[in-house]
């Protein structure tokens, strides 16, 4: 019988007195696609990063094809045929897409060049063959929209020849039929007697395509199942220890006829080489919640980054961006992010760590980011730093927030932790309009189902919301109405009882 390709034996690992791993034991067969779940700070990134080198284990042992291994670093992971994706992008942004994929390959010789025509051949025909579309390999990886980062990084790890793929959440950003190529993508990998790790939070993912799957919760094992045997339900059951709902099912107010104006957008054009916005009009009443939808690079960010600072976009930009503020809607052509708090418009942005947090802080200090004005947390021109602490306790509790320390720092946590706190602090207090853009990315199932009924609950308020997200089924959920970007045009905006998950996917790709 042969061993497994993946065990660990009573694996841990601590970050000071906090534990986020504790006496890991399971196994991934060879040639399987194995699922890994678990809550936001299960420890499922930190398991796989101490897989990869990432991390040093602090206990218990890891064995690669039946042997002890002590990992010493990515490098001698890769050297036994382990490549990693990770959740949050480990990329040099102001190097290109291709010299990205070169760096730490270059096997060459003192006076030898490396032959960047051959790799950059090779690489086009591996997107070709994966079905993950990459053109842009001669651009700066910092001018690249999200998306096509994500499909950078998955590319570099097949390209590196792995034998054990270990993808964290590699499908946050793709649409449905990008997902389906990802999968096939994932089988002919089986076929060839690969092992894929998937960590995803989408349990609908692990259903599809696993083999098996471990469940993580508060750092230990809980149990591992043949995916076969069991169903999504039974998986989120045991994941957070109750029964979960997948979709929304709370009170849903009409929008009232009479709903005032709350956001007016009119011809608007954003110049950009890589995210151009060449036509967009819309409007958002109060009580309503309009949906970007839009492939990666389509205008649908952009549009959202233009709405949450204008002054960003002075000399690029031309239209009417308006806002109700008050009895009459309020210029805001050339206004900063601070003079839109001022009319009471809460932004989460779409990139949380190079728009929202600051990694090297503390939550304390990342929650009073933006609110340094704001008259709860000064007297007399000082910062009260109780007054923060007393809000992020706060938030921590309503949103689940771990590890439950509000000095902890953001760079330790798990990305479903960063996002909550930057949902927390957007929703204190609630603004009149909120720009929210990917709510749950990386978040487990029982923070989304709290984040999607505060979303609707402001919603009913009365708040009028755009919602950016990448998630189809998060925008049928919870939109009123679906705007569809395509080719930097916003083509057409669908009304909530013509929702269609394939005719919505059939749209971004441009056809009607």
């Amino acid at each position: 019988m042969s061993h497994p390709i993946v065990e660990f034996r009573e694996v841990s690992k601590s970050f000071g007195t906090f534990f986020a791993n504790k006496n890991l034991s399971f196994a991934i067969d060879p040639g399987t696609i194995h699922g890994l779940i678990g809550e936001n700070g299960a420890g499922k990134s930190t398991a796989m990063k101490g897989l990869f080198g990432v991390h040093s284990i602090d206990g218990g042992q890891i064995f690669i094809r039946g042997k002890a291994v002590v990992p010493q670093g990515p490098k001698h992971m890769m050297g036994l045929g382990v490549g990693m994706v990770h959740q949050h992008f480990m990329l040099a942004g102001s190097e290109t897409a291709l010299d990205n994929v070169i760096v730490g390959e270059e096997h060459v010789g003192l006076f030898q060049k490396i032959r960047r025509g051959k790799v950059l051949a090779e690489l086009q025909a591996l997107s070709a063959q994966s079905g993950i579309p990459f053109q842009a390999w001669n651009t700066r990886v910092q001018d690249l929209s999200v998306g096509d980062q994500q499909r950078l990084e998955i590319l570099k790890l097949l390209y590196r020849g792995s034998d054990v793929f270990i993808l964290d959440e590699p499908t946050a950003v793709l649409t449905p039929q990008e997902i389906n190529d990802l999968f096939a993508t994932l089988k002919r990998l089986k076929s060839a007697g690969k092992t894929v790790v998937l960590i995803t939070h989408k349990l609908k993912e692990i259903t599809e395509v696993t083999d098996a799957v471990t469940v993580l919760r508060r750092g230990e094992v809980v149990t591992t199942l043949r995916t076969s045997e069991t169903n999504a339900s039974a998986l989120a059951k045991t994941m957070v220890g109750r029964a979960v709902s997948f979709t929304y099912s709370g009170p849903r107010t009409d929008v009232a006829p009479d709903a005032k104006v709350c956001v007016e957008v009119k011809n608007l054009r954003v110049d950009d080489p890589f995210d151009r916005v060449k036509s967009a009009s819309f409007f958002v009443k109060s009580g309503e919640i309009l949906g970007f939808a839009g492939v990666a690079g389509n205008g649908q960010s952009q549009t959202f980054k233009y709405l949450s600072n204008p002054s960003a976009f002075r000399g690029r930009s031309s239209g009417d961006y308006k806002t109700l503020e008050g009895a009459a809607l309020k210029d805001q052509t050339h206004a900063d992010p601070e003079q839109l708090r001022h009319s009471k418009i809460g932004i989460a942005p779409e990139d949380r760590h190079h728009e929202a947090l600051v990694l090297d802080f503390n939550m304390n200090e990342n929650f009073f980011l933006g609110q340094q004005s704001d008259a709860r947390y000064q007297k007399y021109g000082m910062i009260q730093k109780s007054s923060v602490r007393e809000a992020v306790v706060r938030a921590i509790h309503e949103f689940d927030i771990r590890p439950k320390a509000p000095e902890h720092p953001l760079k330790k946590m798990s990305g479903g932790n960063q996002q909550k706190l930057v949902m927390a602090r957007t929703l204190d207090p609630a603004p009149e309009i909120l720009y929210i853009a990917q709510p749950t990315r990386g978040v487990d199932v029982g923070s989304i189902e709290r984040i999607h009924a505060e979303i609707m609950k402001l919603r009913n308020e009365g708040k009028a919301i755009i919602l950016l997200s990448s998630e189809l089924e998060e925008l049928m959920d919870l939109c009123d109405r679906i705007a569809v970007f395509f080719d930097g045009t916003l083509m057409d905006t669908v009304h909530r009882p013509d929702f269609d998950l394939w005719t919505l996917g059939q749209r971004l790709g441009g056809s009607q």
